[in-house]
């Protein structure tokens, strides 16, 4: 990565540190990120769990949240995870205090829900009680950053299980994105080549490249009910 930044930028050790490259790398991994979602292939999904406490019902999103929650799961009788749907608020015409919730909702599939409110989930179920790792939020979350360009390991190894590398279609646009930046960060700025001028077209074309993880997936379409059409719409 450093070598070929510094071949497209005519630059050494000196005149582009490590430590800038740093800057401007980790910035284009959170754009990269942010357009492998386009993918639609749950690229960035991991788990991340919690712990359930007791009669505490609000739960910050993780950290590391990119966007978009997939999944939300909880262990409410202490053992089992169990699927919490979702709901809105005016699905719900009761007061939302403690005594209200626990008779209207319960313990149960499909009759525990969740919402979201100011980056955060609301549980909406049976009392609640301490349970350690007792709240898994599935959702898209973060790529990890890099922290070093002397590094053996590619990015798009995975540093751990709760964390991601970057896929190998996008390390060249992020190479050449900082070489982007770089040009416009000079005093001067260094006007781009049409192949830099293209870097959309290019960013675009990887995540197609992304899509259709699956090629043995199986997408079943379904006609109308003809008992609920009248004439089958001969009559239109």
């Amino acid at each position: 990565m450093a070598a070929y930044v510094r071949l497209k930028t005519r630059t050494n050790s000196n005149t582009l540190t490590d430590a800038d490259i740093l800057i401007l790398l980790n910035t284009r991994i959170d754009f990269i990120a942010q357009r492998i979602l386009d993918a639609d292939e749950d690229i960035f999904l991991v788990p991340q769990t919690a712990n359930l406490k007791e009669d505490v019902r609000e739960y910050s999103f993780p950290k590391t949240i990119l966007s978009r929650i997939k999944r939300v799961e909880a262990k409410l009788d202490g053992t089992n995870f169990l699927v919490l749907g979702e709901f809105d608020l005016p699905d719900y015409r009761k007061p939302t205090d403690e005594t209200n919730i626990t008779n209207e909702f319960a313990n149960l599939e499909g009759e525990a829900f969740f919402k979201i409110m100011r980056k955060s989930i609301v549980i909406y179920s049976g009392s609640i009680t301490d349970v350690t790792g007792g709240l898994k939020i599935w959702c898209m979350t973060w790529p990890a950053h890099i922290t070093d360009l002397t590094s053996t390991t590619g990015m798009h190894e995975d540093p751990t299980t709760r964390t991601h590398g970057i896929p190998r279609a996008f390390h060249q646009s992020l190479a050449d994105g900082v070489v982007i930046d770089w040009k416009e960060s000079r005093e001067r700025p260094i006007p781009l080549s049409e192949r830099e001028m293209a870097y959309e077209i290019r960013v675009r074309d990887a995540i197609s490249t992304l899509r259709h993880g699956n090629l043995d997936r199986e997408v079943i379409g379904k006609l109308p009910d003809s008992s609920q059409v009248w004439d089958n719409g001969y009559n239109l």
